[in-house]
């Protein structure tokens, strides 16, 4: 067994002539689109779905060899050099796959006529709905070219800022990336310095940045007023598959909960020594320790014993993916931090990058990931149009692989571990609730205020205290809290991801969910879990939902998953009395 994956199976390399052949096609692929009769019948509808399947499958299977390649050797001259060329080929090709992807969203022929195409039914009926919000072909083109200096442009400026900007701590020159991962530190001096040197950073950039967050939005309030939506939150809920309702009902069982947290909050402040609530610089501190450690080998038969007691298809693929070079494993020079998977429906299988030291929270980022693989076994089958899900149900597997492994793990740990590991699953999931609900607080308000006026630094600054106060209330010290939260989350700097934070309490909460009916109905829930993720690329979410009998837009099931939660929380409190 390699430590290193194996991207050989998607071409032998960058000279081979499968790839040359491929990218040569993918090129000239305008030629393609350009030559198709664009007429409301079936056979031209047939010839355009040809077109956008083979095209879709060239484009997945380019770009992901280049950057799988470029994960892992950031410095790989010739990887480096195709992103250039395919991002270029792919900006080329853009108004020619618009005109084709509109023309499938005006066809009025009963497509449900043709076998070939009845399978495609949940994909025209999407592409109508957003064929509404479609622009002429004129105004899509002035769009497209005007974000590159317009919201596109605001982004580069962003990303240029806080990623060159410098601290100093404690004599050395210091980046944001390196002062932010020092909340994780256990000596509670470096945390607290390391928030104040934070601080100070983002004033020193503050002002551009602030420039560029309301350019974006501006623009964004712009287009989405052209293209006909009611508002960019509802622009977001039409992408993610997922009505208002189910939106209200996840909110109001949020803060139902709210309560809950903040107690879990003022009691890891109480073990830590404030008395005022926690200050924002010690939401990640470490309570308890966790000394377990595991080779990849023991990380491979410590997940097999926990999948095969749920699914057998799990744990074969689980097997597969360690057996067969499909994770790269450990950190080295060039490699990415952090963790992925990248699903490839076109050659069946799915590469996963993970940077692994032994820990037992390295093995659960495993889990997690191989939850992605398993999401894409279930898809890879259905037709190539139809393997795309949405950003609420994307970390429905994950996660679940999270609790299978979890709930075992600290049924069987020693209340020390426990201690550790229930924390460590308390901070994560205060930041999909709590501080996802404050980032939605806050954009609704930048939105609503940016129809009204400019927004300065210290403007955005209130409304970042004033969700962050509404959100954590006296769980977070008043004194003590983060007023640049707006500044360094690059979601907000995207014209195109508006509102991209529910669909991480929603992906969060539905995967417990899910859980809790299969720990009080394990009888035949693998066979319908199975049907659910085969489900979300073709329905809505409210409909993926449906397969297991669950109303998604009732807080009900809401509420379910967070009592989990909530237990959780009285657990950790219980196993940690403050000493007196």
């Amino acid at each position: 067994m390699s430590t290193e994956w194996s991207l050989k199976e998607i071409y032998p390399s960058f000279e081979s002539e499968e790839f040359q052949r491929d990218f040569e096609r993918f090129s000239n692929f305008r030629e393609v689109f350009n030559g198709l009769t664009l007429e409301d019948n079936l056979e031209s509808i047939k010839a355009a779905i040809a077109a956008l399947e083979e095209f879709s499958v060239l484009s997945s299977r380019l770009g992901n060899y280049i950057n799988l390649t470029l994960t892992a050797n950031t410095t790989d001259e010739t990887a480096n050099k195709y992103r250039t060329l395919f991002g270029n080929a792919y900006a080329s090709l853009n108004s020619a796959y618009t005109k084709v992807y509109k023309f499938i969203g005006s066809v009025e022929t009963d497509i449900t006529s043709d076998e070939n195409l009845k399978d495609y039914e949940f994909y025209f009926a999407e592409a109508k709905q957003q064929y509404k919000h479609l622009l002429s072909d004129e105004l899509e083109d002035v769009i497209a070219k005007f974000s590159i200096s317009g919201g596109d442009g605001w982004e580069q400026l962003f990303e240029a800022m806080t990623s060159g900007v410098e601290g100093e701590f404690k004599g050395e020159k210091v980046t944001l990336s390196e002062i932010r991962n020092m909340a994780y530190d256990a000596d509670a001096a470096v945390r607290k310095e390391a928030y104040e040197t934070e601080l100070k950073m983002y004033d020193t950039i503050k002002e551009p940045i602030a420039f560029a967050l309301n350019n974006i939005k501006q623009q964004v309030l712009t287009e989405t007023s052209l293209r006909g939506f009611e508002s960019p939150l509802a622009q977001t809920l039409e992408a993610s598959r997922m009505s208002r309702q189910t939106l209200d009902a996840l909110l109001e069982a949020i803060r139902e909960y709210l309560p809950q947290f903040r107690a879990y909050l003022k009691h890891k402040a109480s073990l830590l020594g404030h008395e005022n609530g926690l200050p924002f610089y010690d939401l990640f501190a470490p309570i308890g320790e966790s000394s377990r450690r595991f080779t990849i080998e023991e990380s491979k038969e410590f997940l097999l014993e926990n999948f095969k007691g749920f699914s057998e298809d799990l744990a074969q693929m689980t097997k597969e993916a360690y057996e067969n070079n499909y994770i790269d494993f450990l950190p080295r020079k060039g490699k990415v931090g952090g963790a992925f998977c990248s699903n490839l429906p076109f050659i069946k299988q799915s590469r996963i990058l993970t940077n692994f030291s032994g820990s037992l929270s390295d093995v659960v980022t495993i889990a997690h990931e191989l939850g992605h693989a398993y999401h894409g076994l279930h898809i890879e089958n259905h037709r190539v149009l139809n393997q795309e899900y949405s950003m609420p149900v994307a970390e429905t597997a994950s996660t679940f692989n999270e609790n299978i492994v979890m709930n075992t793990v600290i049924s069987e740990a020693s209340d020390a571990e426990k201690v550790a590991l229930l924390e460590s699953q308390l901070q994560d999931t205060t930041q999909i609730i709590v501080d996802i609900y404050s980032r939605y607080l806050f954009e609704s308000a930048v939105f609503e205020n940016r129809e009204k006026s400019f927004m300065f630094s210290k403007d955005l600054e209130q409304l970042m205290l004033d969700a962050q106060k509404e959100a954590y209330g006296d769980g977070l010290d008043p004194d003590a809290m983060h007023p640049y939260m707006w500044a360094c989350k690059p979601h907000y700097y995207s014209s195109g991801l508006s509102f991209y934070n529910f669909p991480y309490a929603f992906g969060g909460l539905f995967s417990k969910g899910l859980y809790a009916i299969y720990q009080e109905q394990p009888e035949g829930f693998v066979e319908k879990y199975q049907e659910l993720l085969r489900a979300t690329t073709v329905t809505s979410a409210e409909d993926t939902a449906k397969v297991l009998g669950v109303d998604v837009e009732d807080s009900a099931f809401w509420k379910k998953a967070l009592a989990q939660v909530a237990d959780n929380i009285e657990q950790f409190i219980a196993l940690t009395p403050v000493k007196a």
